[in-house]
Formats: C-alpha cells, sequence, structure tokens
C-alpha cells in the first residue's frame, strides 16, 4: 500500500469515527467535552499559563 492510498484510508476512517461519534453523542444525550480555558499557576487569572504569564516577565529580577 502505497503513502497515498494510506493517507486516504486513514481519512477514511476519521470520517467514520466521527459520524459514529456524533451517533453517539445523540443516542446517549452527552454534549462533547468542554475545554478547560488555562489558568495561570503564577497569577491565577485565566487566558494563559506560568510560561506566557504578563506577570512573570514584570516581576523577573533584572
Amino acid at each position: 500500500m502505497d503513502l497515498e492510498s494510506k493517507i486516504a484510508r486513514v481519512k477514511e476512517l476519521i470520517a467514520k469515527r466521527e459520524e459514529l461519534d456524533a451517533q453517539l453523542g445523540e443516542l446517549l444525550g452527552g454534549a462533547g467535552r468542554e475545554r478547560r480555558i488555562a489558568k495561570c499557576s503564577i497569577c491565577n487569572e485565566p487566558g494563559h499559563r506560568a510560561s506566557t504569564c504578563p506577570s512573570k516577565a514584570a516581576n523577573a529580577p533584572n
């Protein structure tokens, strides 16, 4: 099986999986998983993580 055939098969399987997931969601009445909003462990503000915290840069020693 060449690479293009493998890629096409992977795409088929992904489409089937998405279809099955949608059907299961309808049958079980469940919504998809909700993503949590990132919360910084330095300043406890939502929307970013410690590695990108603006407070971290402001409090950094010179």
